[in-house]
């Protein structure tokens, strides 16, 4: 009987596992998914500025840039999310400031994550020339503040493609998010220390 007890904890642990490895894949696809749209959409963002006439130091070169970047994507990849970040901001135009002392490890990634969606959502319906996140540290874990020069939105903001998987990473790491319409956009995530 203890034999049989064994084998069954045996087959439940393998099974367990095979679970664990699934969720893993599954979060890494997610992840690269969330970063191919993120770059993609500041690929359109810099092409449609640059075709409405609307050039704010954009010329042909940055959006040649901002698409090569896609067409290289797997190249580049092991970019961190800083990285990623700052070089967006650059193409763009975007001056990016953090005020506090940046998270260690997965929340500063997720920190910049998110940033990024901000940034492109800053430049894709607000007109933005600036991006801020405040920085808070507590016991548990990070309060981030992410905010945009630009236009305050005319209505609430329902939450898309950029913003529903962000939601999905931060959730998952066992953090929470919620988006500011009024009266300026704030997106505000808190992420535990991991």
């Amino acid at each position: 009987m203890e034999n049989k007890k064994l084998a069954e904890d045996e087959e439940h642990l393998q099974r367990l596992s095979e679970n664990v490895e699934k969720i893993a894949r599954e979060k890494e696809l997610l992840t690269a998914k969330s970063a191919m749209h993120d770059n993609l959409a500041a690929s359109i963002i810099v092409m449609k500025q640059y075709l409405s006439g609307d050039f704010g130091g954009i010329d042909v070169e940055t959006v040649l840039r901002e698409w090569e970047k896609n067409i290289v994507f797997r190249e580049v990849e092991h970019l961190s999310e800083k990285e990623k970040l700052f070089a967006s901001a650059r193409s763009s135009g975007v001056l990016v400031q953090i005020e506090g002392k940046e998270p260690p490890g997965k929340a500063a990634e997720m920190m910049y994550a998110a940033m990024q969606v901000c940034l492109n959502n800053a430049l894709q319906y607000a007109r933005a020339t600036e991006l801020e996140a405040n920085v808070f540290e507590n016991e548990t874990g990070y309060t981030m503040m992410i905010y945009n020069n630009g236009q305050p939105p005319e209505r609430e903001i329902r939450e898309g493609g950029g913003l529903t998987n962000l939601r999905h990473r931060i959730e998952t790491e066992g953090g929470r998010m919620l988006v500011q319409s009024f009266p300026e956009f704030a997106l505000v995530i808190e992420i535990p220390k991991i």
